[in-house]
């Protein structure tokens, strides 16, 4: 069992990227809006915006989309249909993808 996130900076991916976990069998999953840390710095504290390197040129944008993923198959089905979508997180500035080892899950009824 995993623990599985995705850091999505760039908007126009999310629609891909939801029909991916979709077709991957991955659902259930929690989708939240956020914001980089860097944008917070800058607009709570403005001394460090300097301090920040390209902090102007990064996305305001950022989904947080975690959920729980039975085995590793589910994931690398995802992956292959980001891949069939030409959506290549190894780029800049789209996100991040974490895959967390979970020993246990505790879950109530729904």
């Amino acid at each position: 069992m995993y623990y599985f996130v995705i850091q999505l900076f760039k908007e126009e991916f999310l629609d891909d990227i939801m029909l991916a976990l979709t077709t991957a069998g991955i659902d259930n999953g929690t989708v939240v809006d956020g914001v980089n840390m860097d944008n917070m710095m800058n607009q709570r504290i403005p001394l460090f915006a300097g301090l920040i390197p390209n902090s102007d040129q990064r996305s305001r944008y950022c989904k947080v989309i975690s959920c729980i993923v039975e085995d590793k198959q589910r994931v690398k089905a995802f992956l292959q249909s980001l891949d069939d979508a030409d959506i290549d997180f190894e780029k800049e500035g789209i996100g991040r993808i974490i895959l967390i080892p979970a020993e246990e899950v505790i879950q109530g009824r729904e």
